[in-house]
């Protein structure tokens, strides 16, 4: 399941291409969602979240999941619009009720050091009408947003961050070939091996088969265009 961004860029587009094949190929059933997706949040929430559309999504696609859940059995699984397909022949397990994308995200800390930091994200995530965490995780993430003082709401407050909270408790499933590439590792990637990759490797993480390239973050010409460059080399190969 994806959700298509009302006016997003040519790039996403060719990652959404990529999952769908990828789906195709294993004979996952592939839905599409635009902004109808938030009609699920009640008026309350989505007043509160106005102009916090990566807040609210992090809401709705819960809601979307519980939805589908209810119709039909199986494993129902959230990909990021964002998220490009590395290795076709990567599959979802179907031994868990409950999984999330693990990231090792590369940036340099407030010594200006390379740091890898490896954390849980909503980015990808799948769950079976058995599990235990879907609803308390919709239940939890409303109730934090009802909550909140709307001049506070940090950016993922009820996504990654809220996530790796429960998951130093919960110990969820965490899937490390699917993660997530930050600006800095990407810049990289594309261009001169630096410090940010030295600091990559030395994580000594697993081939990526799926890899969430974060649209909220490019915000400057050159992050724009080493994801068309990143997305060129991997999907043109």
């Amino acid at each position: 399941m994806q959700s298509a961004p009302a006016g997003a860029p040519a790039w996403v587009s060719a990652c959404m291409k990529s999952v769908q094949k990828w789906a195709d190929l294993h004979g996952y059933e592939y839905r599409l969602c635009g902004d109808e997706l938030f009609n699920t949040v009640s008026p309350a929430l989505r007043e509160k979240l106005a102009g916090r559309t990566p807040i609210l999504a992090d809401l709705a696609r819960l809601d979307w999941l519980t939805s589908v859940l209810s119709e039909s059995d199986g494993l129902a699984v959230w990909v990021d619009a964002d998220t490009v397909v590395l290795d076709a022949l990567w599959q979802l397990p179907h031994d868990s009720d409950t999984f999330f994308g693990e990231e090792c995200w590369v940036q340099r800390d407030e010594e200006s050091r390379w740091r890898a930091y490896v954390s849980p994200h909503n980015a990808l995530m799948g769950f079976t009408a058995a599990s235990p965490v879907l609803p308390f995780l919709k239940y939890l993430s409303e109730s934090i947003i009802d909550r909140a003082d709307a001049q506070f709401i940090a950016p993922q407050m009820i996504g990654p961050k809220l996530l790796k909270a429960l998951h130093s408790l919960a110990d969820f499933r965490l899937l490390p070939e699917a993660g997530a590439l930050s600006p800095g590792l990407l810049a990289e990637w594309v261009g001169v091996h630096g410090d940010a990759m030295t600091c990559y490797e030395r994580a000594q993480r697993r081939s990526l088969a799926m890899a969430n390239l974060c649209s909220s973050l490019a915000s400057t010409d050159a992050h724009r265009e080493n994801i068309e460059r990143f997305l060129d080399r991997v999907l043109n190969a």
